[in-house]
């Protein structure tokens, strides 16, 4: 992975001359994602702990996506519209005020479905601002950077994000075993608040040279003269389709490896929390690795496209057919690194692929597909290993996976679809 002062370097390259802004939209992602994850394993795993029923760890799941679905097909014509780091530091308000809701809900000690309830809740809250977070960053990135930087930056500030998932998950399990679920909640709202602070920041420092270039001007007018974005080539509607398209399989198969962790933790290790936090460290270390390997350019993209989801249904058959400890761990990092890399390459596709001016409204459809893909993998691996069991449910996964990889190779779009991702 790239240093803090490599990923300085890129971003100086761009509209940023400060290092210390910089540092603060990569805290942003580091933040944000650490946060994220302590609060979602928390929520996982104690959904499960209450009721004992893999369907509503799954239901829990598909509500931190499913809404934003919604919402975000609604607004998409909007996504375009308004300057994206100031919106980015009004929808993480919702955020910070969600995870410390959840803190005061455990606190008072409520009964077991008002807990649950509140679980619904704020994850509902978090899949809308993760929806419009994802079209805001799109369209800062993108306007910001070159076509070849912005590929870069993407990758590298996933890769941040990576990192505080890391950071976040080993924390919320070492929180699980030693105490209870209620500092989990307390410290994503903590890093959220941080997260926030350091958007904020963005934002100010954005205003003033955009209000020195034009004296009357802001928004995301002075964004758009800012921009010393090379245009990509053209992209055909075909191309696009094929990039919503194939968003679903990896989108929706990290939700089901999470959804199934649980049971598959219960059923390898039964009740061991600090098991289920190492399966959860695996899984983001496999998402870091790929962060590195992408970035790096150790492995183009164009390879993972062809062979990240034939790996990764392989790798879920042996997962789910395994009891051995450290095997089942070792899968874990391979599927989680496999799958994220696709879904990093996808991303970037989000970016690089639509005409400028409509990032934010295909990034807000492209995460609106992803989500439902999400939401719908996860209550299918609950209904799958209430109904059939761990086993068939990976299988189903590893099904899909092997079609979607398969049927790539014959995909007629694939050529244009990797020019996109050319870095010279």
């Amino acid at each position: 992975m790239c240093g803090p002062p490599e990923m300085i370097a890129v971003f100086e390259a761009g509209s940023f001359r400060s290092p210390s802004a910089a540092t603060r939209l990569l805290g942003f992602f580091f933040l944000g994602s650490a946060a994220e994850a302590v609060q979602r394993v928390a929520v996982l795993w104690v959904s499960y702990e209450l009721t004992g029923n893999a369907m509503v760890t799954g239901a829990m799941g598909a509500a931190a996506y499913v809404p934003g679905v919604v919402l975000g097909l609604l607004l998409r014509k909007k996504a375009d519209a308004g300057q994206a780091a100031r919106l980015l530091a009004l929808t993480n308000w919702v955020l910070f005020t969600g995870s410390s809701a959840l803190a005061l809900v455990w606190a008072a000690k409520l009964p077991q479905e008002a807990i649950l309830g509140a679980f619904a809740l704020v994850q509902c809250s978090l899949s809308v601002v993760k929806t419009l977070n994802k079209a805001y960053v799109g369209r800062f990135i993108r306007r910001q950077f070159a076509s070849a930087n912005g590929v870069r930056v993407r990758e590298r500030a996933t890769s941040m994000a990576l990192i505080g998932g890391l950071v976040g998950g080993g924390s919320a399990g070492l929180l699980l075993d030693t105490i209870e679920a209620g500092p989990c909640f307390g410290v994503a709202a903590l890093l959220y608040l941080l997260s926030l602070l350091a958007v904020r920041r963005i934002a100010t420092e954005r205003t003033a040279p955009e209000r020195a270039r034009s004296g009357t001007e802001s928004g995301e007018s002075g964004e758009a003269r800012a921009s010393a974005a090379s245009k990509p080539p053209p992209v055909s509607t075909s191309a696009l389709r094929m990039i919503l398209l194939y968003s679903i399989p990896s989108s929706g198969a990290l939700p089901f490896i999470s959804t199934v962790t649980v049971a598959l933790t219960q059923t390898v290790a039964p009740g061991s929390s600090t098991f289920y936090s190492i399966l959860t460290v695996a899984g983001t270390c496999g998402g870091f690795l790929a962060g590195i390997v992408l970035s790096s350019g150790r492995l183009p993209s164009a390879v993972i496209l062809s062979a990240a989801l034939v790996t990764g249904g392989l790798l879920t058959a042996g997962l789910v057919s395994t009891r051995w400890q450290p095997t089942v761990v070792l899968l874990m990092l391979l599927l989680s690194m496999a799958l994220t890399a696709h879904t990093m390459v996808m991303q970037v596709l989000t970016n690089q692929a639509p005409p400028e001016d409509q990032v934010g409204r295909f990034t807000v459809v492209r995460n609106s597909v992803a989500g439902l893909a999400k939401g719908g993998f996860a209550l299918l691996a609950g209904w799958l290993v209430e109904s059939a069991g761990l086993t068939v449910a990976g299988l189903v996964l590893a099904a899909v996976l092997g079609v979607f990889g398969i049927v790539w190779w014959n995909v007629r779009q694939r050529a244009e679809i990797k020019e996109l991702i050319r870095v010279d």
